[in-house]
């Protein structure tokens, strides 16, 4: 079941979206004690991170984590991490507690069984939030990647390691079974070109050829957050 909320401008969407967020984290803290969120990285959820920033809510209760990183340990500017400590965790939400993917090794296949173990007491996801490529991609999950159909596969791990981006940087994405499980989800879309790609993935068709299936075809609710 998928919902689609369209906002007047970027501005509303950001407010709009922190605003269902902060809800959602709070109903998950005082259900089980506790939260998990992940965010995607990126400029287009930057204005949503410094709204859901504001929001009070018992931050050191709520753990975030990324669906995508990528592996630049020389270049530590480049992460995902590095854009979510300027814009999300500050003000209200500095208390939260950040899982990053940062770990001194070789390579980041090396990094994995480290990460696997990180997430295992935090998983399963919360509140899920997602961006959209005009490939159709989310997450480190997109079309013509290495392993992707082991990525989709029902019994991939966690985590895995995706190769063939165009910005030729290795990276670090949740897989498909845990962005399912996620208990809410939520797919942020700005723009004409990732309107029509969302419209075109919304076809019946194959996942591997539309990544964002993963989320459009699961069984939980999604919610589709749009703005020109």
């Amino acid at each position: 079941m998928t919902e689609t909320r369209v906002y007047p401008d970027r501005g509303s969407l950001a407010a709009g979206l922190a605003e269902q967020v902060a809800s959602e984290l709070n109903k998950a803290i005082r259900k089980r004690g506790r939260a998990t969120l992940a965010v995607p990285g990126g400029e287009t959820p930057q204005a949503f991170f410094k709204e859901l920033s504001q929001h009070k809510l018992e931050w050191d209760c709520v753990s975030i984590i990324l669906t995508d990183e990528h592996f630049v340990p020389a270049s530590p500017e480049q992460a995902h991490g590095h854009m979510l400590r300027t814009h999300l965790l500050r003000k209200q939400a500095k208390k939260a507690h950040f899982q990053p993917y940062e770990h001194d090794v070789p390579s980041p296949e090396d990094a994995v069984p480290l990460i696997t173990g990180e997430l295992r007491d935090i998983l399963p996801i919360d509140v899920c939030i997602l961006g959209m490529g005009a490939d159709t991609r989310i997450a480190g999950l997109f079309p013509n990647a290495d392993n992707l159909e082991e990525a989709l596969g029902l019994w991939a791990p966690p985590i895995m390691v995706m190769r063939g981006h165009e910005d030729g940087l290795p990276r670090f994405t949740l897989t498909a079974p845990v962005l399912e499980r996620a208990r809410k989800a939520h797919i942020l879309i700005v723009g004409e070109e990732k309107k029509h790609s969302l419209r075109e993935a919304q076809k019946i068709g194959l996942v591997e050829e539309a990544p964002v299936r993963v989320i459009l075809n699961r069984a939980r609710a999604t919610t589709i957050h749009y703005a020109d």
